[in-house]
């Protein structure tokens, strides 16, 4: 075997065991209602699917100052939310951040979100070797309209008097 088919070989096996190290993470589905300025606290929903099994211990976004990972214990019972520090997500299936279920807690809201903006989310995952990869989508906000999002309303034409004796 000569020395360039050796080298090529080496690299070629470098390269696949670097890739297949590196988990592919794909973010889906990723929604919130409106929040104005200054709000305490929004949730975001996110579908994340990995090909390899990974810890989420972390989030950002730039409309909020902080953002948690909420644990629910009984869906749709806000008495069992639980912030912890991170949550699993199985290889090769979607874990799914939900409505009314575990989903990310934004906190100390700074600007209006209302439908349509597009807001930048972006998780922080951990693997088994303790190695971090990130992974950014957008989030769709979509739902009720915030205050300034509402036109003032239209109103009927006045109608004319009825005439006497009609």
């Amino acid at each position: 075997m000569t020395r360039a088919l050796a080298r090529t070989l080496a690299v070629a096996a470098l390269f696949a065991c670097c890739a297949s190290a590196h988990a592919d993470v794909t973010l889906q589905n990723a929604w919130m209602r409106p929040a104005p300025a200054g709000a305490a606290a929004a949730r975001a929903y996110v579908d994340i699917r990995s090909d390899r099994t990974l810890e989420l211990v972390g989030a950002r976004t730039p409309i909020a100052k902080h953002v948690a990972i909420v644990h629910v214990g009984t869906t749709g019972d806000e008495s069992t939310e639980k912030i912890v520090k991170s949550f699993t997500v199985l290889g090769g299936t979607t874990t799914r951040l939900a409505y009314l279920g575990d989903h990310l807690r934004l906190t100390e809201i700074a600007r209006d979100v209302g439908n349509g903006d597009p807001i930048p989310l972006t998780l922080v995952f951990k693997d088994a070797a303790g190695k971090t990869s990130e992974a950014t989508t957008q989030v769709t906000v979509r739902g009720l309209l915030l205050p300034q999002q509402v036109t003032p309303p239209m109103q009927d034409a006045p109608h004319p008097p009825p005439k006497p004796g009609a």
